[in-house]
């Protein structure tokens, strides 16, 4: 075994000493020629945290590490759902742990995985002057994870609300998990495995598509999975002959936003694995700013001296007249690229944006826009002086962004003297969330901000009949304890996002992927999110109110305040997806279908939300308990099957579950028989919605 390490530089972010080129994101491994990392655990990963995080956590000086104000531990399980969510892939993180273990060790015979903030001397001299660290105990022989350590710097400030001057613990950790996944950083500036991350910036906590390719290919959810997927490989080479190593090539599709990117081997070969079907882009840049070789693949000899950054930016079919390459499902579309050798004439080594006419803060990173924006957005960096750069020579890659007739403009830094180009864009409303990337060309060259753009939606938007039983999807009044749907745009990241358990309460998380929802300012626990779905449970706290305004928050911006009525019961059963087949469960345990139809006189369990009150009562978020006094809906429940009544001997809140409603039915001696016979519960004289159904026999 021997540990490998992940740092992430300070002030920027995090230095990568492993990769494997020729791979899609770009995957570390244990050798140039070795097996690549991965997790045997990787459906259950299990992270403790050093019990010491807490918000105010100070360092040996006295100095604060964590903000007073912080949810550190919220913010560290959002990390871990992040990676956890991804649908295509079979990463599971249980819900994080304590341990009073305070130091990461990856030497330690236990081989827990942990999480610290903690001043200990081990911790300062494994992390050094790096914002945080992964430290990965490995197998060399077959490349298997035993053991990883995230530790965070004590000697800086780190918090959840994005303070000036402090980290955002979700973005750094998020970062890192993924380090412990065995991703290596990305080419892309936008990605979360992008090696550097801004103060007072949570943008790196939502993952894009080059970070949910890398772990579809690593841990598939399933053999199928593949097929659903295509890749572009191929080679690049110099117009004089000879391949190109340590070349970034990286595929954007302007439809959807997606950017895929990856890396040259010394062969020159390359792929990117696991693209979504559509249309792509491909260029390829060399590593000469603002991601560097020292950044990326060690392979490629000391501080990254072997790989070629001698060369200029190529785009397939040339700049001006880009070709898209048809990818499709199961298939691989071959790209090869030739590049003129020499010093590239252009290179971008920052951005910045800011409002018409305002002022611009330059960032070498991801720039963040918001869909419906406008900006002036300006890039700096040699050869950006070139005479033939006009507004006609820059585009963008990823996003219907246009430019603002006659908003060319140049100036340069100060104090270095870089050149700068600057032009008014205007964000299409419609714009997915995504990643960007600008190209810049003149008469002889180009150059791109590869994924410097990252679109994060135009803000939550919604309204009052958006508001829906999480089972039945159908409007009308809210009930306290209900699992309501929210449907929308912008309502949270493009890829879905599951919530789980708040180690520090044991309660439903209330924040997940940069989404907040409340009802009259009273934070909801969340099952799901998604730019369109939020899965939320109702506050109980809106009992005594006759409506509730519900706010959702992401990523810093909020929604308009929608007004929504709130009543005693909303009841709904959940419905087999597809199909009218209620989710009820038979007295043998078996899901209650055509196959496997409830005999007459047996009991079976029905499965609903929206009974309002209980009793005894239930904190929000709270998971109801698996023994002891359970907890009954309080409005009087009565069931039907067909025509027939049918006795109901339980009616409360599901042990170990947030929101959800058991209901324990006999089935009549009389009850029709078939695959199809209607179901109906009644709650408080509010019937369950129409057409649903269960197998009879």
């Amino acid at each position: 075994m021997r540990p490998s390490w992940r740092a992430w530089q300070f002030p920027l972010l995090l230095l990568i000493l492993t990769c494997s080129p020729s791979e899609a994101w770009i995957r570390a491994r244990v050798s140039e020629t070795g097996p690549f990392l991965s997790r045997p655990d990787y459906s259950n990963i299990q992270v403790r945290v050093n019990d010491q995080t807490v918000p105010g956590m100070t360092n040996s000086g006295g100095n604060v590490i964590i903000t007073p104000d912080s949810d550190p531990m919220g913010a560290l399980q959002a990390a871990a759902n992040s990676w956890s969510g991804v649908a295509t892939a079979g990463v599971t993180f249980a819900p994080l742990g304590k341990t009073s273990i305070a130091t990461g060790d990856t030497n330690r015979p236990d081989e827990i995985n942990i999480i610290t903030f903690d001043d200990t001397p081990g911790n300062r001299s494994v992390v050094g002057d790096a914002i945080a660290l992964t430290n990965t105990l490995f197998d060399p022989t077959n490349g298997m994870i035993e053991d990883t350590d995230l530790v965070f710097s004590p000697k800086l400030i780190f918090s959840t609300t994005l303070q000036a001057g402090t980290y955002d613990i979700q973005s750094v950790a998020t970062h890192e998990l993924g380090h412990s996944l065995g991703a290596d950083h990305s080419g892309l500036l936008g990605a979360t495995m992008f090696y550097a991350v801004r103060t007072a910036s949570n943008i790196l906590s939502i993952l894009t598509a080059d970070d949910v390719a890398f772990l579809t290919d690593t841990y598939p959810k399933s053999p199928s999975v593949a097929a659903s997927f295509g890749s572009i490989s191929g080679t690049v080479n110099l117009n004089t002959g000879g391949p190109v190593a340590g070349a970034l090539v990286t595929a954007v599709d302007p439809s959807t936003s997606t950017a895929v990117g990856s890396v040259t081997d010394f062969s020159g070969n390359y792929a990117i694995n696991k693209l979504p079907p559509g249309r792509y882009f491909v260029y390829t840049e060399p590593m000469d700013g603002p991601v560097m070789p020292d950044q990326m693949p060690d392979w490629f000899g000391a501080s990254g001296s072997e790989a070629n950054v001698n060369f200029n930016t190529a785009v397939l079919g040339g700049a001006a007249t880009p070709q898209a390459v048809p990818v499709s499902a199961g298939q691989n579309a071959s790209v090869n690229l030739s590049v003129v050798s020499g010093t590239p004439a252009i290179n971008i080594e920052a951005a910045g944006a800011g409002p018409v006419s305002g002022s611009i803060r330059f960032v070498s990173g991801a720039v963040p826009l918001r869909a419906g924006q406008s900006a002036d957005f300006a890039v700096y960096g040699p050869g950006l002086d070139d005479p033939t750069i006009s507004e006609s020579t820059i585009s963008f890659f990823g996003a219907p962004i246009t430019i603002v007739k006659s908003s060319f403009s140049r100036g340069v830094t100060s104090p270095s003297k870089f050149p700068i180009v600057g032009v008014t864009i205007q964000v299409a409303p419609n714009a997915p969330p995504g990643l960007v990337t600008m190209l810049v060309r003149s008469s002889s060259a180009a150059a791109v901000y590869s994924a410097g753009i990252k679109l994060l939606g135009s803000g939550p938007a919604f309204i009052s009949a958006g508001v829906v039983n999480g089972a039945s999807f159908s409007p009308g009044p809210v009930a306290p304890g209900e699992i309501v749907s929210i449907f929308g745009t912008g309502l949270g990241p493009a890829a879905g996002t599951v919530g789980g358990i708040d180690p520090a309460t044991g309660f439903l998380t209330a924040s997940l992927a940069g989404v907040t929802v409340t009802f009259n300012n009273t934070p909801a626990p969340l099952f799901f999110v998604r730019q369109d779905q939020i899965n939320a449970e109702a506050p109980f706290e809106i009992a005594a109110q006759s409506t509730a305004s519900v706010v959702v928050n992401y990523q810093g911006t909020a929604s308009a305040p929608v007004t929504v009525v709130v009543g005693p019961t909303r009841p709904g059963i959940f419905q087999v997806p597809g199909s009218s087949q209620g989710v009820v469960v038979n007295q043998d345990g078996s899901l209650c279908d055509s196959s496997h139809p409830a005999p007459r006189g047996t009991t079976v369990t029905v499965y609903a939300t929206g009974q309002g009150g209980i009793q005894p009562p239930l904190a929000t978020g709270q998971l109801a308990p698996l023994s002891g006094p359970l907890s009954n809906a309080q409005a009087k429940v009565t069931a039907t099957i067909g025509s027939s009544t049918a006795d109901v001997s339980f009616a409360g809140m599901a042990p170990n579950f947030t929101g959800l409603l058991q209901v324990n039915v006999q089935v009549p001696s009389d009850a029709p028989t078939g695959p199809s016979v209607p179901i109906t519960l009644n709650v408080g004289g509010v019937a369950t919605q129409a057409n649903v159904t269960i197998a009879v026999q």
